[in-house]
């Protein structure tokens, strides 16, 4: 199975939206134990899907959600030409949306192939500022 999670809202607490562009504030509790058991329990595949710039999350990775401390996977920034994300014990970031089984996202909203109600839906939905 391979998974996509959100970076903002997600695993980044992202309590005052975009701001500036930095990313500034602390981990979503259990965000870095999550990623390990879908990688090591599991046996998933998983990545990190953000319009922000990878090389950026990935510094985050590293020195804040799992302070420093020597992994027992990669974290690979992926190139555009990726279609697919199926390396197990590998981290992949990207900033744009690949296909994956599932998605985890703070903003989503699931289809169940119906329309009807979806329009209410959205009026009640929630961004970050709503939080």
């Amino acid at each position: 199975m391979t998974i996509a999670i959100d970076f903002d809202g997600v695993i980044h607490q992202y309590s005052r939206g975009y701001a500036d562009g930095s990313i500034y504030d602390v981990p979503v509790k259990g965000a870095a134990r999550f990623i390990y058991d879908c990688m090591f329990e599991k046996g998933w595949a998983v990545f990190i899907l953000s319009t922000r710039e990878p090389q950026q999350i990935k510094t985050w990775l590293e020195q804040v959600l799992f302070q420093g401390k020597a992994l027992p996977f990669k974290i690979t920034i992926l190139s555009p030409e990726t279609k697919f994300w199926n390396s197990k014990k590998n981290l992949g970031i990207t900033n744009r949306k690949i296909a994956a089984h599932v998605y985890i996202d703070d903003r989503g909203m699931r289809f169940d192939g119906n329309f009807d109600g979806m329009l209410e839906q959205l009026e009640v939905l929630k961004t970050w500022q709503g939080k």
